[in-house]
């Protein structure tokens, strides 16, 4: 199922899919926003929502029968091992990114995200070169994130090691998009739920061990005995939401290009800065305010660039007789 989904999705099949994801993502940012106030710790948030997914998952799986979720294989949790690699690789140098710089700094890079995952794919991945509009549409977000951080004082990078880690991100994020976007077409898999599983299942570990390094479970047994029950309940709602994205995400990851998830999710990003600045009344200025619009309004104007086979197919006949007239094999370009 999820090799096929890019090919037998349809412009409404992959609409729902995004906007599926997108309140998806949105709800789990302000969800996971409101579980921290509580439980001060996000590694071992992370980790609670990560493995609640996980049994929840495998508790599907035993009520609904083996066909409902894939199965546990050695050679897919190989492949899918990298990708929690670079996953949990990207949270730390996210964190230590945090740690030496600021938020903002982390949003320019993650914003330009989108247009190394274009070029990755134009060269690995056998897409066709995004065309005008789109590279506007790239280039005008990443704009938006600079003037949305301009709108900050704080945005400022503390020497060289917040660049290196800061870079470091950017370069996982890149590759844990284009990878999981490869997964996709070359793993088998007969259903959504199975790359959720094994995700989730692989990175629990990691998740806990990055916690536990950084001392986040110090006395967490106290963290969890005074948490109160509308801290419990957010908690659980977030875990909850926590399994809906992977199943939305993963759905959403088949069904587009890697550059078109990845900005998707840099759009969402800002979606929820705009939604977290009316619902909390934040202190955003209005002249970031409209930054973060020039990003959601530079999201529309993307448009997906095809597969090279797709491109050829779709080429006017008069640049196809142009070419033979001309002994030009298109098949071999």
């Amino acid at each position: 199922i999820m090799q096929r989904l890019e090919d037998t999705s349809t412009p409404v099949t992959v609409g729902l899919a995004i906007l599926a994801y997108s309140l998806c993502s949105s709800t789990l940012l302000l969800a996971n926003k409101m579980a921290i106030e509580y439980l001060p710790v996000p590694s071992v948030v992370s980790f609670i929502q990560i493995f609640t997914s996980a049994v929840a998952i495998l508790v599907y799986k035993l009520l609904c029968g083996r066909n409902s979720v894939d199965g546990f294989e050695w050679n897919k949790m190989k492949a899918y091992s990298m990708y929690v690699v670079a996953f949990v690789a990207a949270i730390y140098a996210n964190m230590q990114a945090l740690a030496n710089s600021n938020v903002e700094t982390v949003i320019v890079f993650r914003a330009c995200s989108p247009i190394s995952v274009t070029i990755v794919e134009y060269f690995l991945m056998d897409r066709a070169w995004p065309n005008i509009r789109t590279m506007i549409s790239l280039l005008l977000v990443a704009c938006g994130a600079f003037m949305y951080c301009l709108s900050d004082s704080q945005f400022a990078l503390g020497g060289m090691k917040a660049y290196s880690w800061v870079i470091a991100y950017f370069f996982l994020i890149t590759f844990e998009m284009t990878y999981g976007k490869k997964l996709t077409s070359s793993v088998k898999m007969d259903s959504v739920w199975g790359p959720v599983l094994y995700c989730n299942t692989l990175a629990a570990l990691p998740m806990f061990l990055l916690g536990y390094m950084n001392g986040d479970y110090d006395d967490i047994n106290t963290r969890l005995e005074e948490l109160p029950a509308n801290g419990a309940m957010i908690l659980l709602f977030s875990c909850i939401v926590g399994t809906l994205i992977g199943y939305t995400g993963w759905l959403c990851r088949g069904m587009v290009s890697a550059t078109t998830y990845t900005l998707v999710g840099v759009v969402n990003k800002f979606l929820t800065v705009l939604l977290n600045a009316v619902i909390w009344d934040k202190h955003s200025s209005p002249f970031g305010i409209f930054a973060v619009c020039v990003c959601l309004l530079s999201g529309t104007l993307y448009q997906q660039s095809p597969r090279r086979d797709e491109a050829r197919k779709g080429q006017p006949v008069v640049i196809t007789q142009l070419a033979e007239s001309s002994g030009v094999d298109l098949e071999k370009k």
